[in-house]
């Protein structure tokens, strides 16, 4: 397995870190997380993004970010995930949703769009989606297309709940790492209303 980055917010998800941990053992996971008075808030974005980088990821290839329902909002975790994309050599991006947070950002549809008339089951965002989502797991995961669905493999950052992302971690991992080679757009900067260090 990649050598994985998890960001977490402690209070609320700590549970599936250990979960993970407990399953898997910690040999390709890192878990280091920004804690305040780890990083001087007044220096600038660029040494603030290197020192996260250098001091907390090491040689984490993934990212992978466990969201709850106050994830969105965590300083730490928006800043852990831009310093994750930072440069020209960015880590992938694997976001894994708590089962209940899912069930409230997602209803599912059968497709019947003209432009597609595929029928299959799709998964619609309700109002809840963005605001569950981090900033930059919400811009990664745009798709622009006439056709009104798209697959993980299409974007940047795969979105997966957490009780299919712990039965098999390795499979979701190693997809986010393969990103990182491939044509896809990545944004990396935090919208300026964003939490962050």
């Amino acid at each position: 397995m990649h050598k994985t980055f998890i960001s977490y917010h402690h209070k609320n998800e700590q549970d599936l870190k250990d979960e993970l941990i407990k399953r898997y053992g910690g040999n390709d996971f890192i878990d280091k997380s920004v804690k305040d008075g780890d990083i001087d808030t007044n220096l600038s974005e660029e040494t603030i993004m290197r020192k996260i980088r250098e001091d907390f990821l090491g040689e984490s290839t993934v990212t992978l970010v466990l969201i709850g329902f106050e994830t969105a909002q965590r300083p730490f975790v928006n800043s852990e995930i831009q310093a994750s994309l930072w440069g020209n050599k960015p880590n992938g991006l694997l976001a894994v949703v708590r089962d209940d947070v899912y069930s409230l950002m997602y209803n599912y549809y059968r497709c019947t769009d003209s432009k597609c008339n595929c029928g299959q089951e799709i998964r619609v965002p309700t109002n809840y989606h963005k605001r569950y989502l981090p900033d930059l797991i919400y811009k990664n995961r745009q798709y622009k297309s006439d056709v009104p669905h798209f697959i993980n493999s299409q974007v940047y950052c795969s979105l997966i709940k957490w009780s299919t992302f712990i039965n098999n971690p390795e499979t979701h991992i190693n997809e986010a790492f393969d990103k990182r080679s491939k044509e896809i757009s990545i944004a990396k900067k935090l919208s300026p209303e964003t939490p962050k260090i």
